[in-house]
């Protein structure tokens, strides 16, 4: 009697052991064929992040802090400010430079016009040689005439003196006014020597106040493109110099980057749709489209590469980044952010 109670409680005991086991045992079976044609089919790796572009905005001048006109973590769109800098000190530079462009236009008006008035007095020498050459002309006549008239005892040798005395003196003038001539000459090519002399001083002031305007504009920081701001480390009053990071912007362009071993990329291609999943999406799956592969794995994009031709060999399977594009509208997939991980599946492509 007692035996058949012991049967009896036990029946249903390892009924339900049976059946436990069985749906075990079931479940594994089914798990490893699952597993066996996901493994055959899709490649999958969690070695992946999101990624989006995170430029630093450095100043490229050292001044104060005047103005701080984000906030953390703050949307700005391309072009607005986000920092400003005292620039008294680059505006009196530039003040400085576009008063040496006046003077130095006032410089070349004042060449061109020398240049002129020179050669004024070229035209003026002209005439007045055209004058005394007359004159010599004049005087050596009277003079020859009052030399045949003292042969022939009509005139005195006074007279005879006179008159040579004229010619002599009017020669000297013609002798006068033909050096005074070449002294103008020479002083016109010095003036029109200064005038291309003035007019390069002039594109060296240009220069020079395009490039304190140019340091002027460095003042003021804008956004590089639409994103977001990150961290706000810089207050009014603080001193930054010529190429600090003032704050980092991050893009709203976002992608995957997924680092696959170099055997599971035999089965993948470029256009290719794969899908994926965030840590931070509670088990949702998401859409994206391969883009393009790395050229090189990334241990050869490391600041130190390894090189396999010294020391010891130790073969180590690589990754090779691969990039992915997001397919899901962008509302969706708003909630990514850079460095989230995630998980990429990609089907083999036969």
């Amino acid at each position: 009697m007692k035996v058949r109670k012991t049967e009896a409680v036990h029946g249903p005991f390892h009924t339900a052991i049976t059946f436990i086991a069985s749906a075990i045992a079931l479940s594994g079976a089914g798990l490893g064929i699952w597993f066996f044609v996901q493994y055959s089919n899709y490649e999958e790796t969690n070695d992946a992040q999101v990624d989006q572009y995170v430029t630093p905005v450095a100043t490229r001048i050292t001044g104060y802090v005047q103005q701080v006109r984000y906030e953390e973590n703050q949307f700005v769109h391309r072009g607005d400010t986000l920092i400003v800098i005292d620039n008294r000190e680059y505006r009196a530079h530039w003040g400085m430079a576009t008063a040496e462009i006046s003077h130095a236009r006032h410089h070349i008006s004042a060449a061109r016009k020398n240049a002129v008035s020179t050669q004024s007095h070229v035209a003026v020498g002209q005439a007045q040689l055209d004058a005394a050459r007359t004159l010599v002309w004049k005087t050596k006549l009277e003079y020859e005439r009052y030399e045949a008239l003292l042969h022939e005892e009509a005139a005195t040798e006074q007279q005879l003196e006179k008159v040579r005395a004229d010619y002599e003196s009017a020669q000297a003038h013609y002798e006068e006014v033909n050096r005074n001539i070449r002294a103008s000459e020479l002083a016109t090519s010095e003036a029109l020597a200064q005038v291309p002399v003035a007019e390069s001083m002039m594109e060296v002031r240009n220069a020079a106040a395009d490039n304190a305007a140019l340091y002027l504009s460095y003042t003021v920081i804008t956004a590089p493109y639409d994103g977001w701001v990150g961290r706000k480390t810089i207050q009014p009053g603080q001193l930054v110099k010529e190429g600090q990071t003032l704050v980092s912007v991050v893009s709203r362009e976002k992608w995957i980057t997924a680092n696959f071993k170099e055997t599971q990329i035999a089965d993948m291609a470029v256009g290719q749709p794969v899908t994926f999943k965030a840590d931070a999406s509670h088990g949702r799956t998401f859409n994206g489209r391969i883009e393009s592969f790395s050229p090189a794995s990334g241990a050869r994009f490391s600041i130190l590469p390894p090189d396999n031709s010294t020391g010891n060999f130790v073969k180590i399977e690589q990754r090779i980044p691969v990039r992915i594009a997001l397919t899901d509208p962008g509302a969706r997939t708003a909630f990514l952010r850079a460095g989230m991980n995630v998980t990429v599946t990609a089907a083999h492509q036969h």
